[in-house]
């Protein structure tokens, strides 16, 4: 079994070498002169990276594999691709060839991973049907549950915008307060949009977490190691990796620094919003 024993490290690595060989194949069709800059090892870094964190949440929980590809190509997505378009329009930056080719390489590697991920790293048993987890998913989104969804994306709001003014080295304002002002000043957008973006990708993202909390059924603090590590890796660490060779060091630096607090403490809301109490 790749579950256990060495197969426990196989797996992952395996899975890392699916990440690397579908996204140099898709971008070598798509763009064959992209597909030269694109460094092997690091996207196979990327992938054992993507595997590791994935592992917990697809071999400990009784996914259905019909289940487990719908859910994690999903978790992939929102994380992945779709965060990218937002964060990307956030900034300002225009959206060129090269971004939509690179995304759309990335939208098929979440498919093929959440297939490999299924297959290397399957459950001990398979219980857990679309069906099943879509009727726990509306009967926890009740007014209390929307709720706590709607605080949870603003918290993600109020994080980012928290650590980017404190922590990112690339603005020119010497205080917090200024650097906010310069973010919440880049163009093309407003100020009013940019915080209604962050508002619906810590909304997304919360909303494509609770069905963990639903079927994932342990102590707080090791909710908060798992999932943390999970939508870290997947959102932030992992996409690092991969454009190593794109991205200048020490703003990579910043940023993953960011990401590593922003992700642990918005599923630390979450944790404590969705969390379940083992008795």
């Amino acid at each position: 079994m790749l579950s256990s024993g060495l197969g426990k490290y196989i797996a992952p690595t395996s899975l890392g070498a699916g990440y690397a060989i579908t996204k140099m194949l898709s971008l070598r069709v798509l763009d064959p002169e992209l597909a030269i800059t694109q460094d092997f090892t690091y996207q196979f870094l990327a992938g054992i990276l993507l595997g590791f964190a994935l592992r917990p949440v697809t071999n400990q929980i009784y996914w259905k594999r019909t289940t487990s590809i719908l859910f994690f190509s999903m978790f992939l997505l929102i994380l992945g691709p779709i965060g990218q378009i937002l964060r990307q329009r956030i900034w300002g930056i225009p959206f060129d060839d090269t971004f939509w080719l690179l995304l759309f390489a990335e939208i098929i590697v979440a498919f093929v991973v959440s297939i490999l991920a299924t297959i290397l790293l399957p459950a001990q048993q398979q219980t857990i049907s679309p069906g099943l987890l879509w009727r726990r998913y509306k009967k926890e989104l009740n007014l209390s549950g929307l709720l706590k969804l709607f605080s949870c994306g603003l918290l993600y709001a109020l994080l980012f915008l928290i650590f980017q003014s404190i922590f990112d080295e690339s603005f020119a304002a010497p205080f917090w307060m200024g650097r906010l002002e310069e973010l919440l000043s880049l163009p093309p957008i407003s100020a009013q949009e940019k915080i209604l973006l962050l508002w619906a990708q810590g909304l997304l993202n919360a909303l494509i977490l609770l069905p963990l909390f639903l079927v994932f059924l342990r102590e707080k603090v090791e909710l908060i190691v798992v999932f943390g590590s999970l939508s870290f890796i997947v959102a932030v660490f992992s996409p690092a990796f991969a454009n190593f060779q794109r991205i200048e060091p020490l703003l990579l630096v910043d940023q993953v620094f960011i990401g590593f607090c922003l992700h642990f403490i918005f599923v630390s809301g979450t944790v404590f919003c969705f969390g379940r109490k083992i008795k």
